[in-house]
């Protein structure tokens, strides 16, 4: 098997037993150190349920990511206005970024938008973002670069969070990220792979806090790879006020309602 990244040989590292029936073989590349699937044929089966139920910890990976974003958009992409949170599930992350004043819109194919109805691709005439971003998605991903490279036709960047392979294959095979109970699982990035992405499509890339990765085309100049907790550095991290929308989302959604 030849890895979806570069094509390189991949070997077989270990095998599971995917949503308790399917058997399936696990490769590593041999010169990206990427993870990857046999053919995902449960994938179906899989996405009967578009959020899993060992995904317990969406509310508080939100909340997470509301202030990492912030930071990230604030401190290197101040003049940014407009976002998309492509596979955006239930709409959990656009609403509490529309609070904070992020005009942030929800896209998602799979799973029904209940936190941010109004705010969909499909409510806006908007084709090109400023920023498009991609929680908890790359992992999923059959083929990594044609879905990547949807992504990125959005916006020129792009922040992902997934995870960073461990070190060596014995911690692979008994990582929690692997989750073979739920199938969805399917594709499993190094350092190495993500730079071969970023690569591709002509991005630069940067890696913060482990496992928040930005593509963009634009130089960050003195790019912190961790969150600054410090007193002093907050001082000197740049700040943007932003509006809070909810109250004109609010009057917008109930106009919306006197129309029809």
């Amino acid at each position: 098997m030849n890895c979806k990244i570069c094509n390189n040989p991949s070997e077989k590292i270990f095998d599971k037993i995917v949503l308790q029936k399917y058997p399936s073989n696990y490769y590593k590349c041999t010169a990206c150190n990427f993870v990857q699937t046999d053919e995902p044929i449960w994938l179906n089966e899989a996405y009967s349920s578009a959020i899993t139920d060992l995904d317990i910890g969406l509310l508080d990976r939100n909340n997470i990511l509301k202030n990492e974003v912030k930071n990230i958009i604030d401190t290197y992409f101040p003049e940014s206005k407009v976002y998309l949170d492509y596979a955006g599930g239930y709409g959990v992350f656009v609403r509490i970024m529309r609070d904070i004043g992020y005009d942030f819109y929800r896209q998602d194919t799979y799973c029904e938008n209940i936190f941010a109805t109004h705010f969909d691709i499909t409510d806006t005439d908007i084709k090109k973002f400023d920023i498009v971003t991609g929680f908890e998605v790359l992992e999923h991903l059959n083929n990594p670069i044609q879905e990547i490279g949807e992504m990125l036709n959005y916006a020129d960047t792009a922040i992902f969070s997934t995870e960073i392979l461990p070190e060596n294959n014995n911690q692979i095979e008994n990582w929690w990220y692997i989750t073979q109970e739920t199938g969805q699982h399917i594709a499993f990035y190094s350092k190495e792979a993500m730079e071969v992405l970023a690569k591709r499509f002509n991005k630069n890339y940067y890696r913060r806090n482990g496992n928040i990765h930005i593509f963009t085309n634009k130089k960050l100049s003195n790019f912190k790879t961790k969150s600054s907790k410090s007193f002093l550095s907050k001082i000197f991290e740049k700040k943007v006020r932003r509006e809070s929308l909810t109250g004109k989302d609010y009057q917008y959604i109930k106009n919306l309602l006197n129309k029809k």
